[in-house]
């Protein structure tokens, strides 16, 4: 089945912080500051912002939400759980959180998303 739109996180241009960015998907449920990434990446926080947006074309922090938006979509697509509890298990707290980003990133709802793209029988 066709996806919905291509992956909002692009394909990295560069493997400076291939690492770092594999490090965060594993940890999107918990809070991911740009201080923590930067940490991981064994840089400054300035440091990282300006080479992580050369390599992906988004600031960290901007990467981390819409990695978690498209781990969201995964979830909206092969799971039964609701907005509410994809919201936490994506580290953006809460639906009203989640609808957000979601409408900004992908221009529909995640309950639109679902109805459209869900598993059918």
């Amino acid at each position: 089945q066709a996806q919905y739109v291509p992956r909002s996180v692009p394909e990295p241009l560069g493997e400076r912080f291939a690492a770092t960015r594999e490090w965060a998907l594993r940890r999107l449920g918990e809070p991911l500051t740009l201080e923590a990434l930067a940490r991981h990446a064994a840089v400054s926080a300035r440091t990282l912002s300006r080479r992580f947006v050369e390599d992906t074309g988004y600031t960290p922090m901007q990467w981390v939400l819409r990695a978690r938006i498209d781990m969201a979509r995964e979830l909206l697509e092969r799971s039964e759980r609701g907005v509410e509890q994809i919201a936490v298990d994506v580290g953006l707290g809460t639906g009203a959180n989640l609808r957000l980003h979601f409408q900004h990133i992908l221009g529909t709802t995640p309950s639109e998303y679902r109805r459209t793209f869900a598993r059918g029988d």
